[in-house]
């Protein structure tokens, strides 16, 4: 089924909010996690080149009139390779923290009507491949279509992780059924409750394990066994907070990146 503009509307809204206080058009965040700069709704960024294409289509002018101080670096740093966009961008930023100047002006040029035009057009593309991993998942599990949660779960896997690396319906079912009757959410929890302290967002982790535990529903159940095993494939560090993102759209609550999230009612 497609994509209504207020589902994209409810997706952005949500997803973006894991990421960005306030206006997820306007966020941006330093080089947290080696990419330089990540913007916007989906944190485009420099060092997965995913940033440059849209810059360079909104054009120097609109980079310009945006962002007065750094416009002329940001326009250098999105034509040149990304090394040297690394570098450039780095170089506006205190450890991983973006200083003043530099996060206003490009919050600015995120949230320019240009600009916002190009992000709705990239989200769109996302969208719509959500969209058929959400529809095959409903038509696998006997149903005719797929609900608005799992739509947002699935924009939030492919934005964040790519796809489900080959995971089935078959194959959460195999793991609810040779998990002691009744204990897969549990299995779940004691494996969050025993996160490595290597892990990014272990805290959450913790947090979660106890705010869901027993509180899983029959209706939740499988979005939330298919969180758990999309997380194992991720990279080591990332299973934790990969889980905490999936399980807190699966059951509509839960605490993302130290913050509690509440999705009642809008999902």
């Amino acid at each position: 089924m497609a994509v209504s503009d207020q589902e994209l509307n409810t997706a952005v809204a949500i997803t973006g909010r894991f990421e960005n206080a306030g206006d997820p058009w306007r966020g941006v965040t330093g080089d947290f996690d080696g990419m330089g700069i990540s913007c916007g709704v989906l944190q485009w960024n420099i060092g997965s080149a995913s940033l440059q294409p849209m810059v360079k289509a909104v054009g120097q002018a609109v980079v310009l009139r945006e962002a007065p101080t750094i416009g002329a670096d940001l326009w250098r740093a999105c034509n040149a390779g990304v090394a040297t966009g690394l570098a450039i961008v780095r170089g506006w930023q205190t450890g991983t923290k973006l200083k003043a100047i530099p996060a206003r002006e490009l919050a600015s040029l995120m949230g320019s009507p240009e600009m916002k035009a190009q992000q709705t057009s990239r989200i769109r593309v996302v969208a719509e491949r959500a969209d058929v991993l959400a529809d095959s998942w409903a038509k696998a599990a006997g149903r005719n279509a797929r609900t608005l949660r799992e739509l947002v779960w699935f924009f939030d896997l492919v934005t964040q992780n790519g796809g489900l690396k080959g995971l089935t319906l078959a194959d959460v079912r195999a793991f609810i059924q040779t998990s002691t009757p009744g204990r897969a959410d549990d299995v779940v929890c004691d494996w969050l409750l025993a996160a490595p302290a290597a892990w990014w967002g272990r805290l959450d982790c913790i947090r979660n394990a106890g705010l869901w535990r027993d509180k899983v529903t029959p209706a939740q159940l499988e979005l939330f066994a298919l969180s758990y095993l999309r997380s194992g494939l991720s990279n080591s560090k990332a299973r934790g907070v990969v889980m905490n993102r999936k399980g807190a759209l699966a059951i509509g609550k839960g605490w993302v990146n130290s913050q509690l999230f509440d999705f009642s009612g809008q999902i």
